[in-house]
């Protein structure tokens, strides 16, 4: 089984209890450890892979609690960096009937990851490299950062890993910038997941039959549109399906697209990831649907991915 490192942003989240009410109507907040990439790795760790996680966090209480939630997962954290100059990244997050979210975010040291702080020797060994931040592409020095890691990691030839990870309230809608940052990783990356609105976005286009047919130009890549409960949009080499969802009652879609992912991953892991025929892709990507509803049915990103573990095999 290969081993699968995923790198950006590791934070608390505090979720509001009181469903239904905005973060201005809420009162009471309950702490979960999450960041996209974190709770990507905890999938497949939960999953029974071999994760690793590279990030920043304070040398504070919400910092070694992070530590050590991830440690509980299963996920190494030897690349992991408590700063003592900096805060743990807080962010807010409300939850509409429906499971949807709306975010405040205040950053800390995850904005701070630096490539001296990272083991390079130690990565070359790893794998399967995922870049799935929401906030690595937002500032200095973690975008530079990561985008030296990706090119260093392509030149090595590592299996890489995208998701675009677009949050509106964190690019305050300056989308041409978020486009430009995601180039380089669209252009590198073997695995490319993105939501159908990430796709529209990327591609500049209203309309969704254009927007997949800007995807045909890239070539030799495995692209996945998750389409909530449309189900998943595979598509490789000019070979296109449409792959059905789970049938969900869903409390929370907090981690659902990173349990995806981390499904994902975990099954490369135990394949010769650069020579997968579409149909074993599309029941890689059914298994990504199944545990991407599992974890909708339980609130929290890294603490619902228990409920993936009924799904190793």
């Amino acid at each position: 089984m290969k081993d699968i490192l995923c790198i950006g942003e590791l934070l608390i989240d505090f979720f509001t209890t009181q469903t239904e009410q905005s973060i201005i109507e809420a009162t009471t907040f309950e702490k979960q450890a999450g960041g996209a990439p974190a709770n990507v790795a905890a999938a497949i760790a939960k999953l029974g892979g071999h994760s690793y996680f590279c990030g920043k966090v304070g040398d504070d209480a919400f910092g070694h609690f992070l530590k050590q939630t991830l440690e509980k997962a299963g996920v190494h954290t030897d690349q992991l960096i408590l700063d003592p100059s900096a805060p743990t990244t807080l962010a807010f997050v409300s939850r509409e009937a429906n499971g949807e979210r709306d975010f405040i975010f205040n950053r800390g040291a995850d904005e701070l990851l630096r490539i001296e702080d990272v083991n390079l020797q130690q990565l070359m060994a790893i794998d399967i490299i995922h870049f799935g931040s929401a906030t690595a592409l937002l500032s200095e020095p973690f975008s530079r950062t990561y985008e030296q890691l990706m090119q260093t990691l392509l030149l090595q030839n590592h299996f890489i890993s995208f998701d675009p990870n677009y949050r509106a309230d964190l690019w305050k809608h300056d989308t041409e910038s978020f486009i430009r940052k995601c180039e380089p990783f669209i252009e590198a990356a073997h695995f490319i997941k993105m939501s159908d609105e990430e796709l529209l976005l990327l591609a500049r286009t209203d309309n969704f039959e254009l927007a997949v047919e800007w995807l045909t130009q890239f070539d030799g890549k495995t692209i996945a549109i998750t389409q909530g409960a449309s189900g998943t949009l595979l598509i490789l080499n000019g070979q296109i399906t449409s792959i059905p969802a789970n049938p969900v009652n869903s409390i929370d879609t907090t981690g659902a697209g990173d349990a995806f992912v981390g499904a994902v991953l975990y099954q490369l892991s135990k394949h010769d990831v650069m020579n997968l025929s579409f149909n074993e892709w599309v029941s890689i990507i059914e298994f990504a649907n199944l545990a991407a509803s599992k974890v909708c049915e339980k609130v929290g990103a890294i603490e619902a991915l228990s409920a993936l573990e009924e799904l190793r095999s």
